[in-house]
């Protein structure tokens, strides 16, 4: 299995985008996802720097993964998208729409926002000839398993850690909490490198507001289901980036695929980094915040006597 690492979800500088890129090519990631998927009001990197970073990585022995956005408006992101699609780079699929600028669908990852909920739509996407598909995060270990199966030819890769990505709107979340619209949002996701966390009429922190996306506060955490994963057939784990501790998570997926950390000491490590709680309930069938530790799973799988 390999550490994969998705594309930043955050708004953040240019120069720390830099920083941050340079730093994650000593890391032992093997896949590095670049580009804005959220908004392209936020798009700091041009094309240019794109490359530039992706020179810089691949020079590090690293596979490099252009990113594209999950919801399309207008014509000029459709102009840029194109303009990625023609760079000499794989390129991640998050709107079944961009699927017709991508000519070599053997360069084609078909992202975590695309609709592949049953074993059809895999096939279909397998027959097309792409090279790797991201699971949605809603996806039970059953479902996991079904699609797997169904394209025993194509590459499988899971969120592992980090903040799910839920949904996208048209309108942008952030700008409604602060009274903007999101023509004149003024790019106040800038102020907000971690997002801005949304709470339940229980005080319970459970949304996270991330522009014109809504992700999960708690962190998806799958370090306990790693053989579980392999058996099902997936050979990457994706870290989302975070404002902190990012190369800290990499490192402790890595000591635990290389034997040199115990999954119970990489838990309770990453559960340190997680000030709202580790999350896994989806793959369990559960509700999606909650967690379920190794031990509850495998009583809860257990027949009945």
């Amino acid at each position: 299995m390999k550490v994969t690492l998705g594309p930043i979800p955050f708004l953040w500088e240019k120069e720390r985008i830099l920083s941050f890129y340079k730093e994650i090519s000593e890391t032992p990631v093997s896949t590095i996802y670049l580009g804005e998927v959220i908004c392209s009001k936020r798009s700091v990197l041009g094309i240019d720097t794109i490359e530039a970073i992706a020179h810089m990585l691949s020079d590090a022995g690293k596979e490099v993964v252009v990113s594209t956005l999950g919801l399309i408006t207008h014509r000029d992101e459709l102009n840029f998208i194109e303009s990625l699609c023609r760079l000499p780079l794989n390129i991640e699929v998050n709107n079944i729409g961009v699927l017709n600028l991508c000519p070599d669908k053997s360069r084609v990852i078909g992202g975590p926002h695309l609709a592949i909920y049953n074993a059809p739509a895999a096939k279909f996407l397998a027959g097309l000839g792409i090279q790797r598909i991201v699971f949605m995060p809603e996806l039970s270990q059953q479902a996991i398993e079904s699609l797997s199966l169904s394209v025993p030819s194509v590459e499988k890769e899971i969120i592992a850690f980090g903040n799910l990505p839920l949904a996208f709107s048209w309108r942008c979340y952030t700008a409604r909490a602060l009274n903007l619209s999101r023509t004149n949002c003024a790019i106040v996701c800038k102020k907000y490198p971690s997002g801005i966390p949304l709470e339940t009429m229980e005080g319970m922190a459970l949304f996270n507001i991330n522009g014109t996306q809504l992700m999960s506060e708690q962190k998806v955490c799958m370090i306990e289901q790693i053989d579980i994963l392999r058996t099902l057939g997936i050979g990457h784990l994706r870290i989302i980036p975070q404002e902190y501790h990012t190369f800290d998570i990499v490192e402790i997926f890595n000591r635990v695929l290389t034997v040199d950390l115990s999954v119970p000491a990489a838990l309770e490590a990453l559960e340190r980094l997680a000030p709202a709680g580790v999350s896994n309930g989806w793959f369990h069938g559960r509700a999606g915040w909650e967690y379920v530790d190794e031990t509850s799973a495998k009583i809860s799988a257990a027949p009945a006597s």
